[in-house]
């Protein structure tokens, strides 16, 4: 692949430093210094962007330190729509104005001119301000960025639709700078290039697979306590990931005296549940802490794992991976990370997750919520059969290649001769 002399320089900006934002920012800034160019990193947490940089640059850069730059970018807030949403007119705008500001100081302590800014996650700088002149008026830069929650652009024409539309900003990426966008969910391409009538594609979910030099501390308890029983995992531990159907998954094996352990680790969004779910899931963390439930971990009081390889040194003690997500349409890591390790999931049917599972065939589908068939797919899954009982024969290989760095750099590399 040919690449670009260090004079060309793109700048990566994100505000948001939580959950894979930093493996996402790290895998960029890795991907464009082998293509040449030097990086100005904008976020909020610029050591931590560095050395995760460097890591996922595994040494193949010779000349790191000097074509990297990190920069301090105060995080982003939520709307004043009671919180509710991640931006509003003001604040989206306030972040495009404070990277803008922020850029102009880097590219002073730098000496370098940026010709390309890339947004990881650009969604924080559309919503609530449809107006393809904010980038000309703030950065004043050619850019690009990735999208992550585009799913809108599959719902049916209604006035409601119309309306959604409208407040996701998407005609902001109609401004003349924009050098077109990547998705993460391909099945909206064609409607989002009617819409900005930019250049739209698909960009492979890329995951960090790195492993520590020892396996992380939570990752051995889980093998001890499982002791040899086959390990159902899930990290992160949002709502929307499915958790509370898989605790019931779960408590049914338990009374079948099933060989199977539950892995249920990383933050936990206490917000997210009820008053009544709380209670129910304390009283769960605390039979599974002192024995009485004894195929469960289960810690509400951990927190972040702080290092990409300490998940993935976690995410390879399972034998099966949980994707049962329930009201979320998008792509997710947890495939990306299954298939780096060749480790079948369950996900629900239907949306991003459940049409890339079928078809690679890396796991089975269930519908939402749904425990009876949670269970039942378990079984098969680690029986190696699908649901016509015919062998399951996982394409990882595949998927691999697909949303692999490879495919990435392609699309980079791309962008970069346009800027």
């Amino acid at each position: 692949m040919s690449t670009f002399p260090p004079a060309k320089t793109v700048a990566l900006v994100d505000p948001l430093w939580i959950g894979h934002h930093p493996m996402y920012f790290s895998q960029f800034t890795a991907a464009f210094l082998r293509l040449g160019a030097f990086v100005i990193g904008l976020c909020p947490d610029p050591a931590d962007a560095l050395q995760a940089a460097r890591t996922a640059a595994q040494d193949t850069i010779a000349d790191f330190d000097r074509r990297v730059s990190m920069h301090h970018l105060p995080g982003g807030k939520r709307s004043w729509f009671r919180g509710r949403f991640e931006g509003d007119p003001l604040r989206t705008f306030q972040r495009w104005r404070r990277a803008a500001d922020t850029l102009f100081e880097a590219e002073q302590a730098t000496g370098r001119k940026v010709d390309l800014v890339f947004f990881p996650y650009l969604d924080s700088y559309l919503r609530f301000l449809p107006f393809p002149a904010v980038p000309r008026m703030t950065l004043n830069r050619p850019w690009s960025g990735l999208y992550l929650r585009n799913h809108h652009h599959g719902e049916k024409p209604s006035l409601k639709a119309s309306l959604r539309l409208l407040a996701k900003g998407d005609d902001l990426i109609r401004c003349p700078l924009s050098r077109g966008i990547g998705v993460l969910d391909e099945r909206f391409i064609a409607p989002m290039q009617r819409l900005t009538g930019k250049s739209v594609h698909a960009f492979p979910d890329v995951t960090d697979s790195s492993l520590p030099a020892k396996p992380y501390t939570l990752a051995e308890e889980i093998r001890r306590k499982a002791a040899g029983r086959k390990v159902i995992g899930l990290i992160g531990l949002e709502r929307r990931k499915g958790m509370l159907n898989l605790l019931r998954v779960a408590d049914r094996a338990r009374e079948l005296r099933l060989p199977w352990y539950f892995a249920c680790a990383g933050r936990f969004e206490r917000g997210e549940y009820s008053a009544e779910e709380q209670a129910l899931l304390d009283a769960v963390a605390r039979r599974a802490a002192s024995g009485e439930i004894d195929n469960l971990h289960f810690d509400p009081s951990a927190g972040r794992i702080p290092e990409e390889a300490d998940f993935n040194s976690i995410f390879t003690t399972f034998d099966v991976a949980w994707a049962a997500y329930e009201g979320f349409e998008g792509s997710s890591g947890t495939l990306g990370k299954a298939a780096a390790f060749d480790i079948p999931c369950i996900a629900t049917a239907g949306e991003c997750i459940g049409h890339r599972v079928e078809g690679y065939r890396t796991g089975l589908t269930i519908p939402e919520g749904d425990s009876d068939r949670a269970f039942e797919a378990i079984r098969r899954v680690l029986d190696g059969r699908d649901w016509q009982d015919r062998p399951l024969e996982s394409d990882f290989a595949r998927f691999r290649d697909d949303h692999g760095t490879a495919r990435l750099e392609r699309l980079l590399d791309s962008l970069l001769r346009g800027a």
